[in-house]
């Protein structure tokens, strides 16, 4: 059975349910409600759906069928008029369970609740059980034996099966020091016409006309609808973990949005991929500056723009796209997705081990928890001598070069200078002394030794006065 596309939207006391399904038998269309439970089935297409609040069939009950559409358009009455029913426009969290299997063993279906249940109790067995673990909040220890290996074009680490999560962050940032460019950092530093058009961009969702009341196009409601619909058992140090990875993921994001002026590319997939600490390193964070950091660093050690000013607008661009809230975070993780399913390097397998959890989760979470993010983002700055690749002795080093080959320009300059202002007095004085000493000679029957002695004496101390000029 399929499950067609569906949208839900509200007023104060009605629910509006559109069921997508074209290719259907009307006359075998079977609907169901009972309380918060919806059923619709029409073969080929199955949809069953746990709306927030509970809703009624009763006389004022609507149905109709658009045959140009093949949308299915229902009216029901709340039974508590009034009542606000929450997140209506996450898709997957209102499907009801599904016998799904996955590769996350910890994560289990939903039964009784929508959300994520967030555990207090920090379990020492438990983390040294999964030191060796990746992927979404860190539950896959086995399912992907060698996956480093098997795509060594995605992941710089090859076994994280044999490095402990502790360790990776050590082994990531030697790693990065030992492919840091200096050449290629000085020259994107100078260059500056070349990153002007890249730091003057202004992202889609920082434009003036963007709309922040989005929805999910038919596309996006397309891949939602088919994710399974799970319930997260994590502790606080997950949970924080797990958001943690979405703040690099986005960083990688929002890079690529600017330095491709919001027009991705082929080559997205690759930057989004490769300045995402999480998604090509295993890597795990517990504090957002560490994270930011991190991002500062691959930012300035693999793409082609390396720039620190540009990394300040990507963290600013940051800070914009998760104020904007809940939905507009999973359209562009959607977007990633997509990226990752349509490239030719096998992305693909980024979606199993993270980008589908992602969309999952994040449909559960409370919209005041990206507000908290954002601002906890905004409030940190990252400075050049945090990132631990000796910026500012590079820099200096540079303007002493610099420096240098401006002073020794110079001297060349003024050396020239002098000497084509020279060489007109020179052959001036040549003249005037030829014509002195043809005078000299003509002059010499009728002078005394002495005088002949004195005019010598005269010429040369001329002379020597236009060589001095």
């Amino acid at each position: 059975m399929l499950t067609p596309r569906f949208k839900l939207s509200q007023d104060e006391n009605h629910v509006f349910i559109t069921v997508h399904a074209p290719y259907t038998n009307i006359g075998e269309s079977e609907i169901d409600i009972d309380g918060e439970n919806f059923l619709f089935v029409s073969s080929p297409y199955f949809l069953r759906l746990r709306l927030p609040g509970k809703i009624v069939e009763n006389d004022q009950s609507k149905g109709s069928y658009i045959c140009d559409s093949g949308d299915f358009n229902f009216t029901f009455d709340k039974e508590t008029p009034g009542e606000h029913f929450e997140n209506l426009d996450m898709i997957t969290s209102l499907l009801a369970p599904r016998d799904i299997p996955d590769v996350n063993p910890n994560l289990v279906e939903m039964l009784e609740e929508d959300g994520v249940n967030i555990s207090d109790n920090e379990d020492d067995d438990k983390e040294e059980c999964n030191k060796y673990s990746y992927g979404f909040a860190n539950k896959i220890s086995t399912d992907f034996k060698d996956v480093g290996e098997e795509f060594p074009q995605i992941f710089e680490l090859r076994v994280p099966e044999r490095v402990p999560i502790a360790e990776r962050n050590e082994l990531r940032e030697k790693y990065e020091n030992h492919k840091f460019s200096s050449d290629h950092y000085l020259a994107d530093l100078y260059e500056e016409e070349l990153l002007a058009p890249h730091l003057a961009v202004v992202t889609e969702w920082c434009a003036p006309d963007f709309n922040k009341e989005i929805d999910f196009t038919d596309e996006e409601v397309s891949i939602l609808k088919e994710l399974p619909n799970k319930h997260y058992l994590l502790s606080k140090k997950e949970q924080k973990q797990v958001f943690m990875g979405l703040v690099d993921i986005l960083y990688g994001y929002c890079y690529d949005k600017r330095t491709t002026q919001n027009e991705s590319n082929v080559e997205s997939s690759w930057t989004i991929n490769k300045l995402s600490p999480t998604l090509s390193c295993f890597c795990t964070f517990n504090d957002t500056k560490e994270v930011l950091i991190a991002c500062y660093r691959r930012a300035l050690v693999f793409p082609i723009f390396r720039n620190f000013e540009l990394c300040t607008k990507v963290h600013k661009d940051l800070v914009a796209l998760l104020k904007i809230g809940k939905k507009y975070v999973i359209k562009c993780l959607i977007s990633v997705f997509t990226m990752f399913n349509l490239n030719t390097e096998a992305r693909y397998i980024l979606n199993q081990l993270y980008i589908k959890d992602y969309l999952i989760f994040l449909q559960k979470c409370r919209a005041e928890e990206f507000d908290q993010l954002s601002d906890e983002i905004d409030n940190i700055e990252i400075l050049k001598k945090d990132l631990g690749l000796e910026l500012e002795e590079l820099e200096a080093a540079a303007e002493m070069v610099k420096l240098e080959e401006t002073q020794i320009m110079e001297n060349e300059m003024a050396v020239k200078m002098a000497h084509m202002s020279l060489l007109p007095g020179l052959k001036k004085a040549t003249y005037m002394s030829s014509d002195e000493t043809d005078d000299s000679t003509d002059s010499d029957d009728s002078s005394t030794d002495s005088s002949s002695d004195s005019s010598s004496s005269d010429s040369s101390e001329w002379d020597s006065d236009d060589e001095r000029s």
